[in-house]
């Protein structure tokens, strides 16, 4: 199984060494998983770093020195344990949804002719402009954080702040149905994180 492209970090304020955030969401308060400098998949309290609020993402070029050979074994091994989970749930998913799918086409109700609105949260024709974002991040390119996006309710705000482009802002309502590839993309659901290459032409309207 082929390493992420990139990954959330996180510094040791004592040590300076880096631990590989592998799930922001670990069912305890206040704490992160994390692999740490040994190689070992750990539940750490926040209070041990200095960036939470804005984690450091490392690209895979860089992980050979930044990374210890056993994180990068763990992670390795991490990815390949996830995308197995997540198949496995996909394919429960699939089975399920195929059972029903004919008695879900003749209980959905259809939008009326010159209808604005869709099957989503929001009408079709909504934009995020002009609305305050609750949350925002500065990178060098498009990056979404899930930890971030999945905190916020439909109509709430986010925005990144893209270095030499501009201000990239949305709903989380318009993100689940511009960016729904990315949400169902491997690196999103494991890794919590999705990190474009170069800015994709789907997001030049919601760049200001």
């Amino acid at each position: 199984m082929a390493l992420p492209n990139s990954v959330e970090t996180l510094v040791n304020d004592r040590t300076g060494k880096f631990f590989i955030v592998v799930d922001w969401d670990t069912g305890q308060e206040r704490t992160v998983r994390v692999i740490n400098p040994v190689g070992m998949i750990l539940n750490v309290s926040v209070v041990l770093f200095g960036n939470i609020d804005e984690p450091q993402v490392i690209p895979q070029s860089d992980y050979e020195k930044t990374f210890s050979p056993e994180q990068l074994v763990t992670l390795g091994r991490w990815q390949q344990d996830r995308f197995a989970s997540d198949e496995k749930n996909r394919l429960q998913r699939a089975a399920r949804s195929s059972q029903q799918t004919a008695s879900q086409k003749s209980a959905v109700a259809r939008p009326r002719a010159g209808s604005t609105r869709t099957a989503g949260l929001i009408d079709k024709s909504s934009s995020s402009t002009g609305r305050r974002a609750k949350v925002q991040w500065a990178a060098d390119t498009l990056v979404f954080f899930r930890h971030k996006i999945d905190s916020l309710s439909a109509n709430e705000v986010f925005a990144v702040v893209i270095e030499g482009h501009g201000t990239f802002q949305m709903s989380k309502a318009e993100f689940q149905r511009k960016f729904n590839n990315i949400i169902m993309s491997n690196e999103y659901r494991t890794q919590g994180m999705y990190r474009y290459a170069s800015i994709p032409e789907i997001a030049l309207p919601f760049i200001k």
